[in-house]
């Protein structure tokens, strides 16, 4: 008996050597062939799906042979062998074949793309990019196909109009897409993007922003009545900037009152979008899984974000208020209209809905916050600027001031930009992905068909570009021009085709904020404050959002 055994454990031992071979075969092949081609972070789902039915298959077939236990040892060996070879393959041709194999970064960041998730475990990614830069120089290899390059050229060279980088393949782009359409931001083509922005353009005229201020003075009015609730008691000045804005949003988007500032804390839209944006933050860039947790049915806080996006579009349209006094009504208004010019269905209304609150919220309450901050520290700054904002307090309106007087104030501006420049919210512009033929940044090539993208935060403070980067001095805007060596390196708004179609709302908003304010309290650290948690606890989510900082408002005499 024993002797007729052997020889069967030797024939499927053969076989299994056999098929492990075959296996490794198929995994080098896989990559060679498929994987190697081009970018598949959008059929992940297919292709772990895919995965499953074969592993599954190889089972069933070999336990209808050989029992269930043998087909699981077999299976989970030729899937072994498939995996070693086709991961073998990767990393082999990432760090000695491929066109960046010469570019300098992390070792693990050359080999796999959840170097990103691990750079951003602590959710502060923007520091973690300041000690690569450091450490490598301008062009790091942060990714296998990515490089970041802290550049003003490569702002040129990979977003102006006139470049030829595109969004399709480069990265995050491609899972915005939802049910066959985009929101602006993620649309892959100019030509797309082109039409629905000039739907956007309607909506931010020097005429529609006249228009929005008179919301935009009722939401500073009920900032300033909280501040004075506080009677003199500490504020987490972060969280209420984040709640000004985001009432702000919801009545100069769709003429609605969250009521959230008067609240003092957030609503169900607000957390949703938090968890949400934290969760894409901790992946650090990482897309594939995207498409997985799509597939799998377990984007939940997305999906919730996106329903109550809805309903705010579908309440808008069904108000019967046709008026293009808030930004979605210009929406509203391409939609109905005989001819469109990108508003073909609801379906795109309701993204473009959904980007009204996201894009706005958390980038200007960031803004204020650190705003707020600076003056803190820098109290003197308080002073001036209550000497140049104050003879403009009711030119024009009684009792009121407007956006438009307040622009003419070099000093305020300053304050702003500098803020911007230091505590940029986007600190990761999205990536772009090069043409074929490559492109030139500062002398060196970088070829084609490689995601490039250039870190705001890290340029705005790198010394290349700014006497003394890491000091808050807006007298670099107005009379010491010379501590600017690099104009072009500040891009807090973007450039090109895709710069923010909101950045003088934004403007508007942060002047108005920050004029009622001075005019109205001094404001410094609370006791106990000493001003570090706003840095150290700040969480990088796709864009920064400034750790807690308690402030003490005393209205002026």
């Amino acid at each position: 008996m024993d002797l007729l055994v052997l020889p069967s454990w030797a024939a499927a031992r053969d076989d299994l050597t056999r098929a492990c071979a075959a296996a490794a075969v198929t995994g080098f092949l896989s990559h060679v062939l498929y994987f190697i081609k081009g970018y598949r972070d959008m059929q992940a789902f297919h292709i772990l799906v895919g995965h499953v039915l074969a592993y599954g298959g190889i089972t069933a077939g070999v336990a209808t042979q050989s029992g269930i236990g043998r087909a699981f040892v077999v299976s989970t060996a030729v899937f072994a062998a498939y995996l070693a070879s086709l991961f073998t393959s990767i990393v082999t041709y990432r760090l000695f074949f491929h066109p960046l194999r010469r570019f300098p970064g992390p070792l693990a960041a050359k080999i796999t793309r959840f170097y990103g998730p691990w750079t951003a475990r602590n959710r502060q990614m923007h520091l973690e990019q300041m000690k690569l830069f450091k450490q490598y120089g301008n062009i790091v290899r942060i990714a296998p196909n990515e490089l970041y390059i802290v550049s003003s050229d490569a702002i040129d060279k990979i977003h102006a109009s006139k470049s030829k980088c595109r969004k399709k393949d480069a990265g995050v782009y491609n899972a915005m897409e939802s049910q066959g359409d985009f929101n602006l931001d993620g649309m892959l083509t100019r030509e797309d993007h082109r039409w629905r922005r000039q739907v956007w353009e309607r909506a931010m005229t020097t005429k529609q922003l006249a228009v929005y201020e008179n919301s935009t003075r009722e939401v500073c009015h009920i900032w300033l009545d909280e501040l004075a609730s506080a009677d003199g008691q500490p504020i987490d000045t972060t969280l209420l900037a984040n709640l000004l804005t985001f009432e702000h949003m919801g009545k100069v988007g769709f003429s609605h009152d969250f009521g959230v500032l008067q609240q003092g804390k957030e609503n169900a839209m607000l957390e949703y979008l938090q968890v949400m944006f934290g969760i894409m933050g901790q992946m650090g860039e990482l897309v594939w899984p995207l498409p997985i947790f799509k597939g799998l049915g377990v984007s939940g806080d997305a999906d919730k974000f996106d329903q109550l996006a809805q309903e705010m579009a579908d309440r808008r349209l069904n108000s019967g208020k046709n008026h293009t006094n808030d930004i979605i009504g210009h929406f509203i208004e391409d939609l109905q209209s005989n001819k469109p010019l990108a508003f073909f269905s609801h379906k795109t209304l309701y993204l473009d809905s959904a980007l009204i609150l996201v894009a706005a919220t958390d980038t200007i309450g960031v803004v204020l916050s650190y705003l707020l901050y600076h003056l803190a520290s820098n109290p003197s700054y308080q002073d001036a600027l209550l000497d140049q904002i104050l003879p403009l307090f009711g030119l024009k309106i009684p009792g009121e001031f407007t956006a438009g007087d307040l622009s003419t104030l070099p000093l305020l501006d300053a304050c702003i930009n500098e803020t911007m420049r230091l505590d940029n919210p986007v600190a990761n512009n999205a990536a772009r992905l090069t043409p074929p033929e490559g492109i030139q940044v500062d002398g060196t090539y970088i070829p084609g068909g490689i995601s490039v993208r250039v870190p705001g935060y890290v340029l705005h403070r790198s010394e290349a570009a700014f006497e003394r980067p890491e000091d808050f001095i807006p007298e670099r805007w107005t009379t010491k021009p010379e501590l600017v060596k690099d104009p072009k390196a500040f891009f807090p708004f973007l450039t090109g085709p895709n710069n923010c179609v909101g950045k003088r709302l934004a403007m508007n908003v942060m002047r108005l904020v920050v004029a009622y304010t001075i005019v109205n309290f001094r404001f410094r650290f609370a006791p106990g404050e000493d001003g570090t948690d706003i840095y150290a606890k700040a969480k990088n989510h796709l864009v920064i959002r400034a750790g807690p900082l308690k402030m003490v408002f005393t209205k002026r005499g």
